[in-house]
């Protein structure tokens, strides 16, 4: 009987334990149904636009691309859709308009869309505009629309990745920029951009932050090369008529400009600084075709000879023909090779990748000044420099008297020279050599004289004019 009891509630636990099992199968499979339900809902959601006819709608694309990210865009190639890594649209041959003649060409542009709005084409919502991979190439004509695009944007972010920016200029002279990232943050109150790229294998930073109450600031470093740009623009500050701060730190240089202006920059309350030059500016610039600029230089301290060197304009071949304006120089109390000058006054051009010394007076304290001319025509196949000086002096013993030269008859003397130096070979000629404004100078002195700064002053360059001891050995050998 025992037995009996014991075998009857073995079944009955079996049996109960089979349809636990079995309804914990079931619901397996129906919540495995419903995720597959559930699943094919939101494939076949994202799958949608794939049933759009989107090449006949291009015109409302633009639109939409225009109103979300302010960019005025002209589709040319076909529109598809993907859905991975995320819902996008991928557009060919999207040209980029700001309304001038110029438009910026993508051959290949994904625009980002958010997956919850992909009812309809025309609810489509636009999330990003990003151009990974692309090769870019821009026109001066373009910068200040750029620049326009970029400071009134509120919404809507473009993202560039991995991308080659070609500046192509009037000339069609090309300035390459390679490995362009740019992102784009938004807040309430706020737009930035952050971006890097690649010039000359330099990485260079930048960040532009939009506050839009009206500040605006810009920064850009080197850090290789540990250069940087920072402006800073006022709250008044609006794109026809940009009022900053410009603090550029550059070759161990600081340059400072408080600036306002479009095309044509006025710069007060300005300096530069560095280890060879203590200065204050006021200028004008003018930027409209090309860059000009009339600036009022006034020099407190500076080493020419160190400046020169560390520049070497004069073995570059000429400065850019874009680069043309006039500097109005004045210095005081600055310690030079012939001496310390009380004051010095001149007028520097700039012109066509050629440099002019105008209207240049130097007076020392020793009683004596300088007056000359020069024209540094770098920008010709045979590059020379043509100058006329004349020497002054009411005092040439104490003038002479640092090169180690005594007891001159004459205390009063003018010495005037006109010639050129071929910058090739470093060979100075003179045409003419007046003394006292009367008496010329005969072809066999002249001959002398060439020959001495030839082999004691020029003899390993140009800048040799500056060195204090060569001029000191010509002048004992010729007097």
């Amino acid at each position: 009987m025992k037995a009996t009891v014991d075998k009857i509630l073995k079944s009955l636990l079996k049996n109960l334990s089979f349809i636990k099992t079995k309804k914990y199968s079931q619901k397996k499979i129906i919540l495995f149904g419903l995720l597959v339900i559930i699943f094919l809902i939101l494939f076949y959601y994202l799958l949608r636009p794939i049933y759009f006819d989107l090449n006949a709608k291009k015109n409302i694309l633009e639109n939409n691309i225009q109103k979300t990210f302010k960019l005025k865009t002209k589709i040319e190639g076909k529109i598809s859709y993907k859905i991975f890594p995320s819902p996008r649209i991928i557009v060919t041959n999207i040209k980029l308009d700001f309304e001038d003649n110029k438009k910026p060409k993508i051959e290949k542009t994904q625009v980002l869309l958010n997956p919850l709005k992909l009812k309809s084409f025309e609810s489509l919502e636009l999330e990003k505009f990003l151009v990974l991979r692309q090769t870019i190439k821009i026109y001066p004509s373009n910068l200040i629309k750029i620049f326009n695009f970029f400071t009134n944007k509120e919404k809507g972010k473009v993202v560039l990745k991995d991308t080659k920016i070609i500046f192509e200029d009037n000339q069609k002279n090309n300035i390459n920029f390679t490995d362009f990232n740019l992102k784009e943050h938004f807040s309430k109150n706020k737009h930035k951009i952050d971006a890097n790229l690649k010039f000359s294998e330099k990485k260079i930073n930048l960040t532009f932050i939009n506050n839009f109450n009206g500040k605006k600031y810009l920064e850009l470093n080197i850090p290789k090369l540990k250069q940087s740009l920072e402006i800073n623009f006022d709250e008044k500050s609006t794109l026809k008529n940009l009022i900053g701060q410009l603090r550029l730190k550059v070759f161990e240089s600081i340059l400072l400009l408080n600036f306002e202006g479009k095309d044509n920059y006025k710069i007060d309350k300005s300096y530069l600084r560095n280890k060879f030059i203590n200065s204050k500016i006021k200028e004008n610039i003018f930027l409209k075709d090309q860059f000009n600029f009339n600036i009022d230089l006034n020099i407190n301290k500076i080493k020419l000879r160190k400046l020169l060197l560390y520049y070497p304009i004069f073995k570059t071949g000429g400065l850019s023909k874009k680069i043309n304006g006039k500097l109005n120089i004045s210095i005081k109390n600055s310690e030079t090779l012939f001496g310390k000058i009380n004051d010095a006054k001149m007028v520097l051009l700039f012109q066509n990748g050629d440099i002019k010394l105008k209207n240049a007076l130097v007076n020392f304290s020793e009683n004596s000044q300088i007056k000359l001319n020069l024209s540094a025509l770098l920008s010709d196949k045979n590059p020379q420099i043509d100058f006329n000086t004349e020497f002054l002096s009411k005092d040439l013993n104490k003038f002479a008297r640092k090169f180690g030269l005594y007891n001159f008859d004459d205390e009063k003397i003018s010495l005037y020279a006109d010639g050129y130096i071929d910058l090739i070979r470093s060979r100075l000629k003179f045409k003419k050599v007046v003394r006292d404004r009367s008496q010329l100078i005969g072809k066999s002195q002249i001959k002398i004289l060439e020959k001495s700064l030839n082999e004691n002053v020029l003899n390993e360059g140009i800048l040799g004019i500056l060195d204090f001891f060569k001029f000191k050995k010509f002048f004992q050998e010729i007097l």
